[in-house]
């Protein structure tokens, strides 16, 4: 008799363990499925890269029709053209992203040290190249220019 008890157990806790690994393999399958899929805007917006990628060509209009110092903002260049990196899992380096700039290379390098001490920027040295530095959006500077984007989109 304790035998057959043990092997009901053993049965029992057999089928629940199956019942997990069927949950936990559903889920890994979901969030790999969202992690493919892009973000999807709602009704009426536009998806946030796309704007991006519309706020930098505008950005960059605006140099054949005006004199670029009128248009000072390097930050924000920076931060959209970062922006639209993560979103298309490209890697920027300082050089790339003080071109995107439109500003002189020490006004940029100022700029990329003040948004890393906003926390907006990472920087992180090339692991192959130790000359280059990679820069990339942190977390907190993703959320809060997506946030931007999509209330923007959603106007």
């Amino acid at each position: 008799m304790p035998n057959e008890s043990i092997a009901v157990l053993v049965k029992d806790l057999t089928t629940q363990l199956s019942a997990i690994a069927i949950e936990f393999g559903t889920r890994a399958d979901r969030l790999a499925t969202e992690d493919e899929a892009p973000d999807e805007a709602g009704p009426g917006q536009l998806d946030p890269r796309e704007l991006a990628k519309q706020l930098l060509a505008q950005r960059m209009a605006r140099f054949d029709h005006f004199p670029a110092e009128l248009f000072h903002e390097p930050a924000w260049d920076m931060l959209l053209a970062l922006f639209v990196a993560h979103e298309e899992r490209r890697t920027m380096n300082v050089k790339t992203l003080v071109a995107s700039a439109h500003a002189p290379v020490t006004t940029s390098q100022r700029w990329i040290d003040h948004l890393h001490k906003l926390k907006l920027i990472d920087r992180v040295i090339d692991p192959i190249d130790r000359r280059r530095m990679e820069i990339s959006l942190s977390d907190h500077g993703f959320v809060a220019v997506t946030a931007y984007l999509r209330r923007l989109g959603a106007v």
